[in-house]
């Protein structure tokens, strides 16, 4: 089988405007659709936001000149051809992989899950929240998640120490020792908060603290897993893709290492960091924030691998699943079902992407630029 076209399509924003901490400004996120055609008349899809308009346009002659004609199950040699050796991914190289893994699987009418070697059949699920401005909105709506089901809830706060610890006893109160809790303030503290705010989370038993510092702080890091008992998350920002993340491992710099896979070369990638996680005796917890698809290809990840505890969810439920006939949700056990379709396990509302569709974009002069 071989790939004979590739096709970017711009597609409308969600109609919600995103913030995860009170610094930065609320903003619309751009989604892109990335298709990869085999002649057996199956397409491998990728929506994503972490690539602009112009960087996949800029991209789409050199991502021709790559995929057609190759067949799909080059996956890995594509990878590294387009992420110079995994060592530096975009978001464009990561899409080309998970649209990549969706064709396979399309391809052998099999869940991409169970191509990888399936671990499991179900992951438990948290919910991830947006930004609020009010300490009232993040209790209303863990109750309101309790209520779907899930048994475990992330804040992204404020991202300001007492604000924070404010809230997290707040919403610890209210739920009481029904739900898991996790705290991300996005890499928003100094040492000092970051000790302050860690000690409150140990007392009110959250789950894991994530990002408390900047990830290239890997001497705070250090500092912070060794004193505290709480599970200490991060590098989930690192730039450079997988050869960047042992240090954080052989350093004890933290407990478990998170991952986005859209930006550090998608599935293949992720598999590679938990392989690495695994022999250390850590948790690889990737981030599965974004679009459904996205969900779907760290879902499928974590489905294959046993060191990974939760499936993020971002709730409310519903703001990220635009243009889709099957979603990611909970269950009432508070799981996330492995999906049945083949490839990412999640289609396309062919009618919906039509109605979400700016423009196709096009080809035009050869670039080599594939930024994230």
């Amino acid at each position: 089988m071989k790939i004979i076209d590739v096709r970017a399509t711009q597609l409308k924003s969600p109609d919600y405007e995103f913030k995860w901490k009170d610094e930065w400004e609320g903003r619309r996120i751009g989604l892109i659709l990335l298709r990869i055609i085999g002649e057996d008349g199956h397409e491998g899809h990728c929506i994503t936001w972490l690539v602009g308009n112009g960087q996949m346009e800029d991209s789409l002659p050199r991502l021709k000149k790559v995929l057609v004609g190759r067949d799909p199950h080059d996956v890995e040699a594509i990878s590294y051809e387009l992420s110079d050796s995994l060592t530096a991914p975009t978001g464009v190289s990561s899409a080309v992989d998970i649209a990549l893994w969706d064709l396979i699987g399309k391809h052998h009418e099999t869940p991409v899950y169970k191509l990888l070697g399936a671990a499991r059949h179900r992951v438990r699920a948290y919910a991830s929240t947006v930004w609020y401005p009010e300490v009232q909105d993040y209790v209303d709506l863990a109750l309101q998640c309790r209520d779907e089901g899930f048994t475990a809830y992330k804040l992204h706060a404020f991202g300001t120490p007492d604000k924070d610890i404010e809230v997290c006893r707040a919403v610890r109160e209210a739920v009481g020792d029904t739900m898991d809790l996790m705290l991300d303030p996005v890499n928003s503290y100094d040492r000092h908060g970051a000790f302050k705010v860690g000690r409150v989370l140990e007392e009110l038993d959250f789950y894991w603290y994530e990002a408390p510092i900047k990830d290239t702080d890997i001497d705070g890091l250090v500092d912070l897993t060794r004193s505290l008992d709480i599970q200490v998350a991060g590098a989930e920002s690192v730039m450079g893709g997988l050869k960047f993340l042992p240090q954080y491992v052989t350093r004890h710099a933290v407990d478990q290492i998170r991952g986005i896979g859209d930006f550090v070369g998608g599935i293949s990638a992720m598999k590679k960091a938990a392989s690495m996680c695994e022999a250390f005796g850590i948790n690889y917890e990737p981030h599965s924030y974004g679009h459904t698809l996205i969900q779907a290809a760290h879902f499928n990840v974590m489905l294959a691998i046993h060191n990974c505890d939760l499936v993020e969810l971002p709730v409310p439920t519903g703001i990220l699943d635009q243009g889709m006939k099957d979603t990611l949700r909970v269950n009432a056990e508070g799981f996330v079902d492995a999906p049945t379709k083949p490839g990412l396990g999640y289609e396309i509302d062919e009618d919906e992407i039509d109605n979400m569709t700016i423009r196709e974009l096009a080809v035009g002069e050869f670039s080599t630029h594939l930024g994230s």
